[in-house]
């Protein structure tokens, strides 16, 4: 069993994908031993041979690899794709699927969504197991994500508020220069110098971290990208208004300079 220092006969990460999906039904064979993937003791299963193919590479992670049978949650949870092409989240009574746009609401704000016991899963490549690679969390606020190869905690506390500048500075400079610390200066001087000290001092404590990756990779582009829309219609606005406000001023002086012209003229007569 997965253990956790103060609870006891948590549920496995393919236990509650399984349940989520509603305990649907699975073909097994009797067997009495251990499942291979999540080394629990069983009583049927599925050959190993049939649930993982020649690709499958994360042995390792493979609780009893002596094994040659799987238990009906691992097995049911390994051949559902759909798991490996999203970033989900699940209980023991829901599941949800995830694109990327989904995760700013869902990590940020996930009591809303689970109950008890959960697993959280993102993906960017759209094709590595997560699912049986998932830590189970109890606390809504400060859990573990796994995340294809790595797994790292995501306190929501410490991490909402460098979030939040983060959206703001992702209004002025693009996902490389939050992300490598590499800005333009003309960037810098229109968000301003003192506000980009103060929110760069912030984001070099986690820019390498993977909560930091995930956080800028959540980033919503659509959002930016109505921002920067909205910025260059007002810009192109304020120019045609500067034009026209030229164009009028140079009206007005050729009207001057041909006022004085005629007063000259008549001067002389």
């Amino acid at each position: 069993m997965i253990e956790v220092i103060g609870v006891k006969n948590m549920a496995k990460n393919t236990e509650i994908i399984y349940s989520s999906y509603g305990s649907p039904s699975v073909e097994t064979e009797k067997y009495s031993g251990t499942c291979l993937i999540c080394g629990k003791e069983i009583k049927e299963g599925v050959k190993a041979k049939t649930i993982l193919s020649g690709n499958f590479t994360n042995w390792g992670e493979c609780k009893d690899r002596t094994s040659q049978y799987v238990c009906k949650e691992c097995a049911f949870t390994m051949k559902t794709r759909e798991l490996r092409v999203n970033s989900f989240i699940a209980d023991s009574k829901h599941l949800y699927l995830l694109k990327k746009n989904d995760l700013e609401e869902y990590l940020f704000n996930l009591e809303k969504y689970v109950d008890g016991e959960f697993i959280v899963g993102i993906t960017q490549s759209f094709k590595k197991h997560n699912s049986f690679r998932c830590k189970v969390n109890t606390n809504p606020k400060c859990f573990f994500i796994r995340e294809e190869d790595r797994e790292y905690l995501f306190d929501v506390r410490k991490l909402k508020p460098v979030y939040e500048k983060l959206n703001e500075a992702y209004l002025q400079f693009s996902k490389d220069e939050l992300l490598t610390g590499q800005y333009k200066m003309i960037s810098i001087e229109q968000f301003g110098l003192e506000k980009f000290q103060e929110y760069e001092a912030i984001f070099k404590q986690y820019r390498g971290s993977a909560q930091f990756d995930i956080m800028i990779y959540m980033l919503n582009s659509e959002r930016r990208n109505e921002y920067v829309k909205a910025k260059m219609e007002e810009e192109k606005k304020r120019k045609k208004e500067l034009e026209k406000l030229a164009k009028e001023e140079k009206k007005k002086s050729k009207k001057k300079n041909k006022e004085e012209i005629d007063e000259a003229q008549i001067s002389l007569f």
